[in-house]
C-alpha cells in the first residue's frame, strides 16, 4: 500500500474532512498528479482506506497487517516528517478478534477511521481494539475501550474520530450501540449516549 503527499505548504489538515469539517481548504492544489507535483511517497506496512492528517510538520495515517489470520491482526499508526516523508515513528496495536471481512466496500478492510490531531498529539479509533492516544513523539498516552459487539450487518468501524473542546466524540455504533465523548488528556468517558 503506497502513501502520496502532493501538498507541502498547505494548512493542518488535522481530521477527516480538514480543520474545519467542511473538507473545504482555501490552499492552492494540484489539478493533476505527475512528478512535478508528487513530493514523496512511501510503502505501507498493510492496507487501510482512513485519509491522512496533517499537523505541524507531520503526517499520520494508519493500515492493518495480519487480516489472513483475524487473532494475529495488528493495527498501525505511522508518522511521517511532511516535508521530506521520513518515518518519524511508528506504533502497532494488537486487535481484539474482529468480524471477518466479508468485502462490501473492497476498500473498507480494517483500517477505515481517519484519525485526529491536536497540539496534544493523535488519536486513532480501531474498532473493537478501542481508542489510543499518542504524543506527537509517538509515546503511547492512553487507551480506552468502547465495546466489542458487531452491527447487524457485521460491516465494522469506519466513523471518524471528532474533537470538541477538551473532548474526543467516538461513534462506537458497531462495537456498543453508543456515541461516547472522552477526556482528550486522559482518555476518561465524560459521558455516553446510546
Amino acid at each position: 500500500m503506497a502513501f502520496l503527499l502532493l501538498a507541502l505548504f498547505a494548512a493542518d489538515w488535522p481530521a477527516f474532512r480538514g480543520g474545519t469539517a467542511s473538507a473545504a481548504s482555501t490552499d492552492a492544489v494540484p489539478l493533476t498528479l505527475d512528478a512535478s507535483t508528487l513530493l514523496w511517497k512511501v510503502t505501507l506496512p498493510g492496507p487501510g482506506s482512513s485519509s491522512p492528517v496533517v499537523i505541524g510538520n507531520r503526517v499520520y495515517v494508519t493500515c492493518f497487517t495480519g487480516a489472513d489470520t483475524p487473532t494475529s491482526m495488528t493495527r498501525h499508526l505511522l508518522c511521517f516528517d511532511r516535508v521530506t516523508g521520513k518515518p518519524l515513528w511508528k506504533d502497532a496495536v494488537a486487535a481484539v478478534r474482529d468480524d471477518e471481512y466479508r468485502g462490501y466496500i473492497t476498500e473498507h478492510g480494517y483500517a477505515s477511521s481517519t484519525p485526529v490531531a491536536d497540539d496534544a498529539g493523535v488519536y486513532a479509533f480501531f474498532g473493537k481494539s478501542g481508542v489510543h492516544a499518542w504524543d506527537h513523539a509517538g509515546k503511547k498516552r492512553w487507551q480506552a475501550e468502547v465495546g466489542t459487539g458487531s452491527d447487524p450487518k457485521r460491516w465494522g468501524s469506519a466513523a471518524a474520530l471528532v474533537l470538541y473542546k477538551d473532548s474526543l466524540i467516538v461513534n462506537a455504533a458497531s462495537e456498543s450501540r453508543s456515541v461516547r465523548a472522552l477526556d482528550r488528556i486522559t482518555g476518561k468517558e465524560q459521558w455516553k449516549s446510546a
